[in-house]
């Protein structure tokens, strides 16, 4: 912590400065965690939604990655799901894929 008037750092969770016994300033930061990582979230799904009907090599592997994103940015359970899930939709569109097509690639 930073005391703005002494310009002295003091203990973590002091809210007095222990120099002049001036208030001390402590930054938010819970405020921004919270939003942090929730693009890697919504796009996963939405790579898990496609990878199932439409290229499913393509935007498997990106939904995997978005989901291993969400576990380190963001929330471990949810990019533990989101990636089980993402792997799940790569290996089934990929066969429903060779089963209609004949191809890995559609």
């Amino acid at each position: 912590m930073f005391d703005s008037s002494g310009g002295s750092y003091e203990v973590v969770n002091s809210k007095i400065c222990q120099t002049c016994g001036s208030a001390t300033f402590q930054p938010d930061v819970t405020s921004s965690s919270k939003k942090k990582g929730l693009i890697y979230v919504i796009l996963g799904w939405l790579f898990f939604a496609i990878s199932l009907v439409f290229m499913p090599l393509l935007f498997g592997v990106g939904a995997v990655f978005m989901g291993i994103m969400t576990f380190c940015e963001r929330s471990q359970v949810h990019g533990a799901i989101l990636t089980f899930f993402a792997a799940t939709g790569l290996i089934l569109g990929t066969l429903f894929s060779f089963m209609v097509s004949g191809t890995f690639f559609i």
